[in-house]
């Protein structure tokens, strides 16, 4: 690794930490910013979201797989997701900690690239297949909910 790359996943490693764990609170609980940012409307979770975009983009830069790429991303759509529940969504934070799951992920397909592709493959087909699988139980109920309507107007 050059030094260009080393300065960048330093700089990766910081911005995890401070963004998900850099402060430490009762019980020994560690938190970051995005924690802390999430209870700020709106303007919280599109900082952090930027933010987290941005390791992502550093993570790219770096070479990661796309498998490795697309798993990030859905660490960050997952806690964006779950971020659009009042209050629970901001708790929700401080537990999942997508930015320190996908430096760590980062630096896994660093040190050890064929394993991390192969568990990103393995992750995203599992998530392909939820995905299909919840759009067939969607088709199916709607379709059960139309035949049951129209045995209604029958």
């Amino acid at each position: 690794m050059n030094e260009k790359d080393q300065k960048t996943l330093q700089r990766v490693r910081m911005l995890g930490q401070l963004m998900d764990s850099k402060f430490e609170g009762p019980f020994g609980i560690r938190f970051g910013l995005d924690g802390i940012l999430g209870f700020v409307p709106f303007l919280g979770d599109i900082i952090t979201t930027l933010i987290s975009f941005s390791i992502l983009v550093s993570a790219a830069q770096l070479g990661a797989t796309p498998a490795t790429l697309i798993r990030m991303g859905m660490n960050i759509l997952f806690e964006n997701l779950v971020d659009m529940i009042p209050v629970l969504g901001s708790i929700f934070d401080f537990w999942f900690q997508s930015n320190n799951r996908n430096v760590k992920i980062l630096e896994d397909q660093m040190k050890n690239p064929e394993k991390v592709s192969v568990t990103s493959r393995v992750i995203l087909l599992a998530i392909i297949l939820l995905i299909l699988m919840t759009l067939f139980a969607v088709i199916y109920l709607s379709w059960m909910m139309f035949q049951f309507f129209i045995g209604l107007i029958s």
